[in-house]
């Protein structure tokens, strides 16, 4: 069997281990389709994703193995070829390495598409920061195998930040804006934010490493650098736990003597209403002489953040006061003014 083996030929060497890697390739894509199939049954969808991620990867292994074992073979034929065989050794990591990345970023994929409470910016963003410091070790395995000192590269990567950072101080600004985002969770994508001076309000459709979207309520997309929200109050209006009621409602100074009861009466009002939160503070009371009127104050807060049901229980309250009022004998009061004639 020796014998045999050494009487074949480089050549006839390298296509006896192609028709293997035929084989192997055509044994390992039955493998894998039976192994989809069965996957496919499952509930959780991890596993299918997992096997889309290791696929090509594995076949290009195999291919890799004929070509590394092939050259071995016809370097006693060809000698130069044997300088190739020294470059390519490396290949296996490469190709563990797009496997990997592959991997990571079909999980990545898994997780955004999985429904709960899942933070999708957070899986974003931790998913691309493992793919930079993965990259960045197997640079320097990659460099040490060559015989190249690690530690210069780091120092030298290390002058080279300082450097970079005086060139893109903003941009690094934003990049850092970015991250600071993702960890204070100010805001996340789907939240409405506004600037306290109510520049920039709109839904955040995406936090990106060096700017936010965001678009407004006309529709616009804006696109805001992350280094901005560091320096500015942000509110996040969808985030609220209750809607404010404050309104001031004048009644005429004529009416002064129902002014106790109409405000006993809101109260009763306020108290028996399913849209108020009670654990919240809830007042009503006699606020001021105004010029034409006397003012009362509703000081309260609805159960209901959703806008458009606020303004129509908001709506409703305000007809309801109107009618209190008007069972009083008493008038909303508007601006008046009387004209003394002095007779001379």
């Amino acid at each position: 069997m020796n014998d045999f083996i050494q009487n074949i030929s480089p050549v006839q060497m390298s296509g006896a281990l192609l028709v293997l890697a035929v084989i192997a390739h055509i044994a390992l894509g039955i493998i894998l389709k039976q192994i989809k199939k069965h996957s496919s049954s499952t509930k959780t969808q991890i596993d299918d994703h997992l096997i889309s991620a290791i696929s090509a990867p594995l076949k290009l292994l195999i291919w890799y193995g004929w070509l590394y074992f092939s050259l071995l073979e016809l370097t006693s034929e060809i000698p130069p070829l044997s300088q190739m065989v020294s470059y390519i050794v490396i290949a296996p990591v490469f190709i563990l390495t797009w496997g990997i990345l592959r991997l990571i970023s079909n999980t990545e994929t898994y997780m955004l598409e999985k429904e709960g409470s899942v933070d999708k910016d957070s899986v974003r963003l931790f998913t691309r920061l493992i793919k930079i410091l993965f990259v960045f070790a197997i640079i320097l395995g990659v460099a040490q195998f060559y015989g190249y000192a690690v530690s210069s590269i780091l120092t030298l990567g290390g002058v080279g930040g300082i450097v970079v950072g005086f060139a893109a101080k903003d941009m690094l600004a934003n990049i850092f804006g970015g991250l600071m985002i993702q960890m204070d969770k100010p805001f996340s994508t789907g939240d409405w934010i506004r600037t306290t001076d109510k520049s920039i309000e709109g839904v955040v459709e995406k936090i990106g490493w060096r700017m936010t979207r965001i678009r407004t309520f006309n529709k616009n997309p804006v696109y805001v650098p992350n280094g901005i929200f560091a320096t500015i109050p942000i509110e996040t209006p969808s985030r609220m736990t209750n809607r404010q009621i404050y309104e001031v409602i004048g009644i005429r100074y004529d009416d002064i003597a129902q002014m106790e009861s109409i405000i006993e009466k809101v109260q009763e009002l306020l108290a028996k209403s399913k849209n108020i939160d009670h654990k919240e503070p809830c007042r009503v009371y006699f606020d001021l002489f105004n010029a034409s009127s006397l003012d009362f104050v509703i000081w309260a807060f609805s159960s209901s953040t959703d806008a458009t049901e606020f303004k129509t229980f908001k709506g409703k309250l305000l007809l309801d006061i109107a009618q209190v009022i008007s069972d009083h004998g008493a008038e909303i009061a508007y601006p008046t003014q009387t004209l003394h004639i002095q007779k001379t």
